[in-house]
């Protein structure tokens, strides 16, 4: 699966860690990480991988790769617009989108109340 992972608001000095590292580099394809302009004219940094397993999966490579890293300020999200599109965006842009974020795992939710229910489960385990 071809998996397009939008950079465009993830810091330039930071990209290599994603693209450069040992659980996904392998997947990289070469020459494709592209600047392009969109529908509304603003340019876009994105990476293109071909990755043989779900996106989820992929999302999960990508996230274990900020935690190592100790990039807790960003957070991987799907693009609902675009398939098999990721984007890494910064925690507080997610809350401009309607999106929250689990305070414990990072998981995504479009309402407090969901967010808060969520949380409350992390308190049994």
């Amino acid at each position: 699966m071809r998996i397009h992972v939008d950079l465009s608001f993830f810091p330039d000095y930071l990209i290599s860690i994603i693209t450069d590292s040992i659980e996904v580099k392998q997947f990289l394809i070469k020459d494709n990480y592209v600047t392009d302009k969109d529908k509304d004219n603003i340019n876009t940094i994105s990476a293109v991988f071909e990755f043989h397993g779900s996106i989820k999966e992929f999302e999960g490579q990508l996230t274990s790769i900020l935690l190592k890293n100790s990039i807790k300020e960003y957070v991987i999200a799907q693009d609902m617009e675009k398939e098999n599109t990721i984007a890494i965006l910064k925690s507080g842009d997610l809350r401009q989108l309607g999106i929250l974020v689990c305070d414990f795992c990072g998981a995504l939710f479009h309402s407090e109340d969901e967010k808060y229910i969520h949380q409350r489960a992390h308190y049994f385990y």
